[in-house]
């Protein structure tokens, strides 16, 4: 996102933003960040700023969570040491959350090409292109963490596989990827590169499809009481329940008469 200092803000249009990038002064360079609709923005449990190339939001489902790291990883020409402590911190925030339920997706630099020998996490269907170091770096780190890549399972033109585009308009990558644990991988139905979008960037956007039901987080109590009528089956509670019942209906019942008398009274 470019955005230096971190933190959370809503748009005019109802969306929210969370972002996380370099101290306030410095250059503009790296951050990264959400962007969630108002329906996505209720579902979220908690996010943290962990570093300006990683931020993390975890999400309420309809059964389990779900969470995300959104990643902006040092180019290929950057030096080694960056890559090193890039992916050094990727895998220290991983080991942080469930790793079963977590997506990273993000602009990675990596380019993976089509060979997936001796990396079965990987498909088939990637962009026509050798496999350059950060490709190797992202390949061996979902292999080690059994991260299933989304960009090469489904047959594309090559147009839609290819993420970014060279400001002058002769070299396109794919170089932005989407990883998930395996446990998603029935959920998945779609992923794509989307061209339309103006979104002021030399990226498209990376559009990946889940079959997957959310739900808002609920702050607080609701006001609905849940009875436990399991336990009527027990004689003692059964029996208990109804004298209560009963105590409460012949109260009820002795108001009404009083009600009444009064009424008769005053006529």
């Amino acid at each position: 996102m470019r955005w230096n200092s971190c933190g959370r803000l809503r748009i005019a249009t109802g969306e929210t933003v969370l972002y996380s990038g370099m101290d306030e002064g410095e250059n503009h360079e790296r951050g990264v960040g959400f962007i969630l609709s108002k329906e996505a923005a209720q579902c979220l449990l908690e996010w943290e700023l962990s570093f300006e190339r990683i931020i993390r939001a975890r999400f309420n489902l309809r059964w389990q969570q779900v969470t995300i790291l959104q990643c902006y990883a040092p180019t290929n020409e950057a030096t080694e040491e960056a890559k090193d402590d890039f992916y050094d911190q990727l895998q220290m925030v991983l080991e942080q959350v469930p790793c079963r339920d977590v997506i990273i997706t993000g602009d990675m630099n990596a380019k993976v090409g089509m060979d997936n020998t001796g990396r079965e996490v990987m498909g088939k269907h990637g962009a026509r292109a050798e496999m350059n170091e950060n490709g190797e770096r992202w390949a061996d780190f979902c292999q080690a963490n059994e991260l299933v890549f989304s960009g090469m399972l489904f047959p594309r033109k090559e147009c839609h596989k290819q993420t970014w585009r060279s400001p002058d308009g002769v070299i396109v990558n794919q170089i932005d990827h989407l990883a998930f644990s395996r446990r998603w991988r029935s959920s998945l139905q779609d992923v794509r590169v989307l061209h339309g979008a103006d979104v002021g960037s030399d990226h498209h956007l990376l559009m990946a499809k889940f079959r997957l039901k959310i739900a808002k987080v609920r702050k607080g109590e609701n006001g609905r009481v849940r009875f436990e009528v399991s336990k009527l089956k027990d004689l003692e509670v059964r029996n208990a329940f109804k004298l209560a019942l009963n105590n409460r209906f012949e109260g009820l019942q002795q108001l009404m008469e009083e009600e009444e008398l009064l009424r008769a009274g005053a006529g």
